[in-house]
């Protein structure tokens, strides 16, 4: 009865410390994607102030 019991709470520590490696994963890489298209004007891939297109132009 031990055996089943501790491999139930084995499977139920695996289950949370998987769901745990998840989370730090995903919130280091939503805060590095945030991190790296807010920064500073020449860390950002985009410029407000010189936009790639030209809207209104018919170049």
């Amino acid at each position: 009865m031990s055996a089943i019991l501790s491999g139930g709470i084995s499977a139920i520590a695996a289950t949370i410390a998987t769901t745990a490696v998840g989370g730090v994963v995903a919130a280091v890489t939503v805060v590095g994607l945030v991190s790296s298209q807010t920064g500073t004007q020449g860390e950002s891939p985009a410029s407000v102030n010189q936009p790639v297109v030209q809207y209104g132009t018919n170049g």
